[in-house]
């Protein structure tokens, strides 16, 4: 397997932080309180980054999930106050033969869609989802509730796990059509919302297995970590460069030297895995690369990212400091669809241990 990024990978990276340095700045990220509108119009538009890992046939681009990982990665390192992680994973998650409108409406940047698939009380486990899905003449009706939907509260179209005659699929669900409930995470940069259907139009977009769009989510949200996590080791490293004590910058003090060394390994790690994983999506290993990327990943953020607070001493308390931004988004991706036990019993059940 090839590790390396090739030289149009490179310069999709390149394009991607030299947009973002621009546009996604410190002060647009606070203002947009987890949506802005205008970036995200300039992100579909000018670079239909939407569009990357969808099928030609479809109005896209026909990249792979690397080339989505790499936008995914720039995202995290901003904190994009934008649906990119939302849609992206909604779309690899559906079936091309059944959702050609909903790929094309999302290629064009025309449509934000989102992953419902938590629900109160079960979590995210399919075998223990409600949600259900009843023929209807040539469509389908949802009844059930779904939680933690990332930017459901903008999107357009949900597409949700639910299960009918016993066979669990994915269902598109235009979010006008069910009761949704927009609210605030510990993460002021992406917002979450609750969705509720009682009888809601749906239609059919995948039957290959709602497993597998948990796994895609789980790997991008790996891979933003990493984007998190390196740049706060970044802003870190920085500050102790530049900030003296004792007539000295702190990053002369060995002690603080190993702090950093350790946490440069974590983000090593988390590189890596989160990487694995988008290397060998639509291969079974995925289905244990996926969440071993998502344990490994969002665990180091959370541990550079906290251990940025207390290395920027005084001023990384503080609310003009984006220290606690990267701590809060490094919390809720570490926290959404499953704690680090649960995702250990997972990996060794499906790893055979």
């Amino acid at each position: 397997m090839e590790f390396g990024f090739t030289a149009e990978q490179a310069e999709l990276r390149d394009t991607v932080r030299s947009f973002l340095s621009r546009h996604a700045t410190s002060a647009r990220v606070r203002a947009a309180e987890g949506f802005d509108a205008g970036l995200w119009q300039r992100l579909t538009g000018e670079l239909g980054v939407a569009a990357l890992a969808i099928s030609e046939e479809y109005g896209g681009f026909g990249a792979s999930e690397v080339e989505v990982g790499l936008v995914l990665e720039e995202a995290g390192r901003v904190l994009l106050p934008a649906p990119y992680l939302a849609t992206v994973t909604a779309a690899a998650a559906v079936d091309g033969e059944l959702a050609a409108d909903l790929l094309a409406g999302i290629a064009d940047g025309s449509t934000i869609a989102t992953l419902a698939l938590a629900e109160p009380g079960v979590g995210w486990t399919p075998e223990s989802w409600t949600c259900t899905a009843r023929r209807s003449g040539d469509g389908y009706l949802l009844d059930g509730v779904k939680e933690h939907v990332l930017d459901g509260q903008v999107a357009d179209v949900a597409v949700v796990a639910a299960v009918c005659d016993a066979e669990p699929g994915l269902y598109a669900v235009r979010t006008g059509d069910a009761r949704r409930t927009g609210y605030a995470t510990l993460d002021p940069t992406r917002r979450q919302a609750r969705l509720e259907f009682t009888a809601t139009p749906a239609t059919l977009v995948g039957r290959r297995g709602v497993a597998h769009a948990l796994d895609l989510l789980w790997a991008a949200l790996a891979v933003e970590s990493v984007g998190v996590a390196r740049a706060s080791l970044e802003l870190t490293i920085d500050y102790l460069k530049t900030r003296e004590q004792f007539g000295v910058p702190l990053a002369h003090f060995q002690a603080l030297r190993h702090r950093i060394a350790d946490l440069a390994v974590a983000v090593e790690a988390a590189t890596s895995s989160a990487w694995y994983a988008l290397r060998v999506a639509g291969t079974a290993e995925f289905a244990v690369a996926a969440p071993v990327a998502k344990l490994v990943a969002t665990r180091a953020a959370y541990a550079v990212t906290a251990e940025s607070i207390q290395l920027h001493g005084g001023i990384g308390f503080t609310w003009e400091h984006d220290a606690h931004l990267y701590l809060k988004r490094a919390t809720a991706n570490q926290l959404l669809l499953g704690d680090e036990v649960t995702l250990r019993r997972l990996i060794a059940t499906r790893a055979g241990l």
